[in-house]
């Protein structure tokens, strides 16, 4: 393919846009996947302290 240096200038401004989007889905997931596992010790603590 032959780019314009519009089209490549696009093209790397779409990656971004994408890595933009998935690292901030990463993020947005990471926090309730902590919160989970933090619940998950805790009722575990609580089981042993019965």
């Amino acid at each position: 393919m032959i780019f314009t240096k519009n089209q490549k200038g696009q093209s790397l401004l779409e990656y971004s846009m994408v890595a933009a989007v998935v690292s901030a889905a990463i993020i947005a997931m990471s926090i309730y996947v902590f919160r989970s596992v933090q619940a998950t010790q805790q009722a575990i603590v609580a089981e042993f302290q019965k």
